[in-house]
């Protein structure tokens, strides 16, 4: 018996096999589009700025465990409004968190040589000042067409200061922790590796010094106090309890005052890697290929729904 009412296969259903002869068709074409986007992106790992990768490890200083021994007097500072001082992990934390902080570019624009190479192209050398450097045309029409779509009207020129600063440093380099260790990664992908080891150089150590200088000012500040508090002790235990404080404390701010580290130290020398790890020259290249074909690929099928149609 012949079934009289078949149903017909659908005029866009796809045919795999007539695709992959399409494209195998027109291999000559895909093969010309991969030749034209090896070509490109050639080109353009010929003139694109050679990155290396600069990396700089530090871990804590080592705590002298007095916290735990002061612990049962630290109650009497605190009703004073006065702190112990340590160099702990939250002070680890402060370090991270401000080396990228105004703070520290504010220190950082007083090395006026660091600053001239890092807004190279902002500083005049016949004027001896920082000038906003003349737009290429592409900036300019980008500009121009930002303007025509959001209304923002071109930002006056503000030379290099410390929010300006503190904006790079964000961008110049990154930090990450090891969670297993504690030890700090300062980290950054540039093409002048020489200027960036001097500029996270400057910074740890201005970060230190800063978090230091609070550290004494802090200590000095609970010494003057717990003497106060030793003048008007009435049981000898308390006095021999407050003499021994403050002759903790003075230790402590001694050492703060003749150690080149305070709350972090280099666990490392800075490094740079050997060879250049931007742009990846094998990843472009395979995209290219990848894009190449792709394209080819789309034209030969668009060319061959075209002439069906």
């Amino acid at each position: 018996m012949t079934q009289e009412n078949q149903t017909p296969a659908p005029d866009d259903e796809i045919d795999l096999k007539e695709l992959a002869l399409t494209v195998w068709a027109a291999r000559g074409l895909i093969m010309l589009c991969v030749l034209c986007a090896v070509f490109l992106a050639s080109a353009y790992l010929h003139n694109a700025e050679r990155k290396y990768t600069v990396s700089f490890s530090f871990q804590p200083m080592e705590s002298d465990g007095g916290g735990a021994r002061l612990s049962g007097l630290s109650g009497l500072a605190s009703l004073a409004g006065v702190s112990l001082p340590t160099a702990g992990s939250s002070d680890f934390q402060t370090f991270r968190v401000l080396l990228q902080a105004e703070e520290v570019a504010a220190e950082l624009m007083k090395d006026q040589a660091i600053i001239r190479r890092i807004f190279v192209k902002e500083w005049s050398e016949e004027s001896q000042t920082f000038k906003q450097p003349e737009p290429t045309l592409t900036r300019r029409a980008i500009g121009n067409i930002k303007a025509l779509l959001t209304g923002e009207t071109t930002e006056l020129y503000i030379p290099p200061n410390a929010p300006r600063i503190s904006e790079w440093l964000s961008k110049a380099f990154s930090s990450s922790e090891d969670r297993d260790t504690g030890f700090l990664r300062l980290s950054s992908e540039t093409s002048n590796p020489k200027l960036m080891l001097e500029v996270i150089t400057a910074v740890t150590q201005i970060t230190d010094r800063i978090i230091k200088d609070r550290f004494l000012a802090g200590g000095r500040n609970s010494v003057e106090f717990y003497q106060k508090k030793i003048a008007a002790a009435r049981s000898r235990e308390s006095r021999e309890a407050l003499a021994q404080l403050i002759m903790q404390e003075e230790q402590k701010l001694m050492l703060a005052s003749n150690g080149n580290f305070f709350v972090a130290k280099p666990l490392t020398t800075p490094s740079v890697s050997l060879r250049p790890t931007s742009p990846k020259s094998s990843l472009v290249l395979a995209l290219a290929i990848v894009l190449g074909s792709f394209l080819g690929a789309a034209v030969s099928l668009i060319r061959k729904a075209l002439e069906n149609d």
